[in-house]
């Protein structure tokens, strides 16, 4: 069995490292596994056509790219390899809205919230692609060996509070420009979004457009839908904003890892600088970390690949709350969950933690139990290989072909 994986660039090498890490999972699991690296092709269609010269391949996977992808004759993926190809969106899909507009019609997409399946089904149609499914962030990196007891905790973590992420300033909303009807709908969108603790961008928008009159399955509001992925970013700056101005306003002590604070983070004393790093050494600076923050990316159903990697990292994890980090960890006893309408309290909690290291470091062994076990890439591998038996068999209904993956689990 062969399976191929392909990476592109990537902000802090961290697709890349899914990608790597990926495969590496599907090794364990008895596959043959090439990888194919975009940056250094200078020919992707030769580059593909090489590779599938190679062997029979089960399934093609990639991270937010090349689901859109056209080859000689304007053969996809799936179609160059014979193969289920396999796009796991790790960011909001409607961002990526002109590879989405052309993604094949015999990939499966993968997302990291189930209400962005929501999102692609709706706004594009449900044969827009071969499937569509959920399938969580994991964890990069090996577990660490739990530290003995809180004082050794307390001793080997000298970062109270770690922040990895990058730093979005507040600028005028991407509609700001246009005319005034679509000002108003996307900011009555906007403050509806803000004002509930979470709310897809695309429920927001149909919700202003039914107190509005206006039924959101009319045709004129196709392209309104797609690009309430505006609203999506513009809340997830405005609530990044609001965590990091929260965290200095209470002195928390909390380094940020990620690029773009230059500039701000000056006038902010109690919150530290350290410099853009890749995620695997973000990973193993979390391992000096006590507590780790995360904000959810606006993924209030879903996951975010840093606080398992913290997890991992035996760092006691906060982050706001989602549906599924409810329904994966027990709140307080194995994460930190605050909430964006009562966020000073949320970070009051912060603090306290990262100052108590007995509950901290119990905090930080429920987590790491449970995130080594249930949420590490070797745990996402029967969720890939059943997307692409899913989209196999949709394509061989469209077009019989030979059927080489069985639908199965472990």
């Amino acid at each position: 069995m062969r399976a191929v994986f392909i990476k592109g660039v990537s902000q802090y090498d961290a697709t890349r490292l899914f990608i790597d890490e990926m495969a590496a999972a599907f090794r364990r699991r008895g596959y043959d596994t090439t990888v194919i690296d975009g940056l250094t092709s200078k020919d992707l269609c030769e580059t593909f056509n090489a590779s599938a010269a190679q062997g029979e391949t089960e399934l093609v996977y990639s991270v937010n790219i090349l689901g859109e992808f056209r080859g000689r004759r304007e053969r996809t993926i799936g179609q160059i390899f014979d193969a289920p190809h396999v796009v796991q969106f790790v960011d909001y899909p409607l961002t990526h809205l002109e590879r989405l507009k052309d993604v094949a019609p015999d990939a499966a997409i993968l997302t990291v919230d189930p209400s962005h399946v929501d999102a692609v089904r709706s706004t594009f149609g449900g044969d827009h692609a071969a499937f569509f499914g959920f399938c969580p962030h994991a964890g990069v990196g090996e577990p660490v060996e739990p530290d003995a007891d809180p004082d050794a905790f307390a001793a080997e973590r000298p970062i109270p509070i770690l922040f990895s992420g990058s730093f979005y300033q507040l600028t005028p909303p991407a509609w700001a420009n246009e005319g005034e009807g679509i000002c108003r709908l996307f900011d009555a969108v906007l403050e509806t979004a803000l004002g509930a603790e979470f709310v897809p961008a695309l429920d927001a928008l149909d919700q202003v457009l039914r107190g509005m009159g206006e039924d959101p399955a009319d045709p004129r509001y196709v392209l309104a839908r797609r690009y309430s992925c505006m609203v999506h970013e513009q809340v997830r700056k405005v609530r990044r904003m609001q965590l990091l101005e929260g965290a200095s306003k209470a002195g928390l002590p909390m380094f940020c890892v990620g690029s773009g604070y230059e500039g701000w983070i000056e006038s902010h004393p109690s919150l530290r600088l350290a410099s853009p790093m890749k995620l695997t050494d973000t990973a193993d600076l979390m391992r000096r970390a006590r507590v780790v923050v995360n904000a959810n990316a606006n993924f209030g159903r879903g996951s975010h690949e840093r606080p398992l990697t913290a997890m991992l990292a035996g760092a006691a994890v906060a982050s706001d709350h989602s549906a599924w980090w409810a329904s994966q960890f027990v709140e307080d006893e194995d994460m930190l969950l605050y909430r964006w309408r009562d966020l000073d309290a949320g970070l009051a909690r912060i603090a306290a933690l990262a100052e108590d290291s007995e509950a901290a470091w119990r905090m930080s062994r429920n987590a790491q139990v449970k995130a080594a076990a249930r949420h590490r890439f070797d745990n996402r591998v029967d969720t890939v290989i059943a997307a692409a038996a899913a989209a196999r068999s949709k394509t061989c209904d469209r077009m019989p072909q030979h059927p080489r993956i069985p639908a199965f689990s472990h």
